[in-house]
């Protein structure tokens, strides 16, 4: 059997609106567009660790501004054109257009957008970018990037700093193993 080298998580659109939904409520509605991908990474890295998979899902990215998922800084950015998502974007911040619906959520996605919230929702914006900077995965990807590049990606495996971690992305493995083989 062919080994699986990469671990990939497609980006989950409907999810993410209902993520972004959930936390813009969470904070009356409004959140710095910088603060919200930075909490929507914190979960889908914490969520992936303890469940096997993302929230949001997508690809990573080491940035100047810290890690971000490349389709959700797309989308939440297309906002701004109005109409195309129930948020809109204006200057930097977020605004919801619609009450929180958790229907495409799971209790673990809620559990877990909970617990960040928790723990980082009261911290300023630029902290939190700055708390991101320190994390190893995108310390050890942002020296990779090519110069006069302004991102690189952050291959999911990287999340899995700590050896209590790495059971599960054995599990991840054999998982997308035994799903190639039934191709």
């Amino acid at each position: 059997m062919e080994e699986v080298k990469n671990i990939s998580f497609p980006y989950n659109r409907d999810k993410a609106i209902q993520a972004v939904l959930w936390l813009l409520c969470r904070h009356g509605g409004t959140l710095n567009k910088l603060k919200l991908v930075k909490l929507l990474f914190l979960a889908d890295k914490e969520h992936l660790i303890r469940y096997g998979r993302p929230i949001v899902g997508g690809q990573y990215y080491a940035m100047p501004h810290g890690p971000a998922s490349s389709q959700l800084l797309d989308h939440i950015n297309e906002a701004a054109h109005r109409g195309s998502c129930p948020f809109v974007l204006e200057d930097n911040l977020v605004l919801s257009q619609t009450p929180a619906d958790k229907g495409e959520l799971s209790e673990s996605d809620i559990k877990i957008l909970d617990a960040i919230n928790q723990r980082y929702g009261k911290v300023h914006w630029w902290t939190l970018r700055n708390l991101t900077h320190l994390l190893a995965e995108y310390i050890k990807n942002w020296r990779r990037k090519q110069e006069g590049s302004k991102r690189h990606p952050i291959p999911y495996e990287d999340l899995f700093n700590h050896k209590r971690d790495k059971a599960i992305l054995d599990v991840i493995h054999d998982d997308k193993e035994a799903w190639a083989g039934l191709k």
